[in-house]
């Protein structure tokens, strides 16, 4: 993997975690919106206390159930982005384990296929 790829690769993640993080405060903003307008509409509407202490308990109970849904949602999707960070870090170092094992036994990776060849190691070779 080029030097390129990874930088290419990092960029994209970083995008998605601000995608994430993005999708997180809209979600928040929404829940917090939609709360303070339900209780805004039931503070405002023509009926008794009573019914109106229920109905605030009611949309109270909703909307913590919401907000625990979503804060479970968003913590599965962050466990599975770290998990596939994880993944690509041994990844990424499996490969850097390959590479060092093959330039110790003298070999060279990038020179085994000259179609990906990156250019640098060859000029190496040529003036050993």
């Amino acid at each position: 993997m080029s030097l390129k790829e990874v930088l290419a690769k990092s960029k994209k993640e970083k995008k998605k975690a601000q995608a994430i993080d993005t999708a997180k405060k809209v979600g928040v903003g929404l829940g917090i919106g939609a709360a303070i307008g339900t209780v805004a509409g039931i503070l405002f509407a023509p009926k008794s206390g009573e019914e109106t202490r229920k109905d605030i308990a009611d949309a109270a109970k909703k909307t913590a159930q919401s907000v625990k849904d979503s804060a479970n949602e968003v913590g599965e999707k962050i466990s599975k982005i770290v998990e596939e960070g994880k993944e690509r870090i041994a990844s990424i170092k499996k490969e850097k384990e390959e590479i060092n094992e093959e330039v110790a036994a003298g070999g060279d990776k990038c020179c085994d296929d000259q179609e990906e060849c990156c250019g640098g190691c060859c000029d190496s070779q040529e003036e050993a």
